[in-house]
């Protein structure tokens, strides 16, 4: 590789010697006129290769800049593409795994309000209950009345154990739909558990992504 003051001090003797031409042609003979024009004349189509030389090496290495830089323009922006694109299909899966959480919380939604239908009528029940235990408590002020009394006391006995019956299948409900509340609670929790590993992997891709930023020189 040619330096640039290689290139153009030789044009600074040829120029002196150009004029000392000049200056000399009264004293010199046309032979060495002629001798040494031609030397000045070689040193400066010398010179002229050099720049030109020097010319071609430097286009030669900023086409050579310009093509690794287009290169790894061209990676780093693929790089970014494929990373948009995880985070897109991350947060694909982020979305779905929200809506599953919201359909289980509907679920529970829901029978927590059987729950509550299956309480008030455990609470009905109790209150017949209580009704026709106080029934029992007339038998002492109508013992004239002891076989209508009898009659009454099985029909009220009978009213209770449809209650009891009442609230052995309200009772059994409410198990059954506690129990289903359990299913839906550790669904939830699977579901949220896999929100938090999406959530990790899409810390990780986002962190893989502004990784390239750091060999650019931004502050």
């Amino acid at each position: 590789m040619f330096n640039v003051k290689q290139s153009i001090i030789p044009i600074v003797p040829l120029a002196l010697e150009l004029a000392n031409v000049i200056f000399m042609t009264e004293n010199e003979n046309p032979r060495e006129i002629a001798e040494l024009v031609e030397s000045s004349l070689r040193e400066f189509n010398l010179a002229m290769q050099r720049r030109e030389t020097l010319i071609f090496e430097i286009s030669a290495q900023t086409a050579q800049i310009i093509r690794f830089s287009m290169i790894s323009l061209t990676v780093w922006a693929a790089a970014m593409f494929a990373l948009i694109i995880i985070l897109l299909s991350d947060m694909g899966n982020i979305t779905q795994r929200l809506d599953e959480v919201a359909g289980y919380m509907k679920n529970i939604s829901q029978n927590i309000t059987v729950v509550a239908g299956n309480v008030y009528e455990v609470k009905l029940s109790l209150d017949n209950l209580d009704e026709h235990v106080k029934v029992i408590t007339m038998m002492n002020d109508s013992v004239s009345k002891m076989s209508e009394q009898v009659f009454n006391i099985n029909t009220n006995i009978n009213d209770i154990n449809t209650s009891i019956n009442k609230i052995n299948t309200s009772v059994i409900t409410l198990n059954d739909n506690i129990a289903l509340m359990r299913v839906d609670m550790a669904k939830m929790n699977h579901q949220f558990t896999g929100l938090n590993s999406q959530l990790g992997v899409m810390g990780s891709n986002v962190n893989r992504m502004t990784a390239p930023m750091k060999f650019f020189p931004f502050p």
